[in-house]
């Protein structure tokens, strides 16, 4: 009896990964990709990051407000804006054996009502060579 039910469940296993969210990002149609102009090369004042540090901020961020989170029903404005990663800075620098720290905080003047200042954000410790978070502070 129980092998008649073994092979029905490694048939139906598999399926399970078809569920699984995906964790690129969403793109645009090729009717808008087609509109995009390229230059040729980017602009003196652009920055370079390096991969360590742009791998760091990324998990970090991917902690603090993850892609996939959306507000709750009825979210007012400032909760709508606390929600979008654009209002949040965030700032790497390398730490001792080979931490990365990354502080992520509200972009001064965002999500701000009624001249009150929200302490949004935290800070952490990022072990980028194994792809985890060691830290975090409030």
């Amino acid at each position: 009896m129980k092998r008649g039910l073994l092979l029905p469940l490694c048939l139906l296993l598999p399926a399970c990964a078809l569920f699984q969210r995906s964790s690129r990002p969403p793109r645009a149609s090729p009717e808008e990709a087609a509109r995009v102009q390229f230059p040729l090369t980017l602009p003196a004042d652009s920055t370079t990051l390096s991969a360590e540090r742009v791998t760091a901020m990324q998990l970090a961020l991917d902690d603090f407000l993850p892609l996939d989170v959306k507000p709750h029903k009825g979210a007012t404005a400032m909760e709508l804006c606390l929600y979008q990663r654009e209002s949040y800075d965030v700032a790497a620098s390398p730490g001792p054996e080979g931490i990365t720290f990354v502080e992520v905080s509200l972009r001064p003047g965002t999500c701000e009502k009624q001249n009150i200042i929200l302490d949004m954000g935290a800070t952490y410790a990022i072990d980028v060579p194994g792809r985890r978070i060691l830290a975090r502070k409030q």
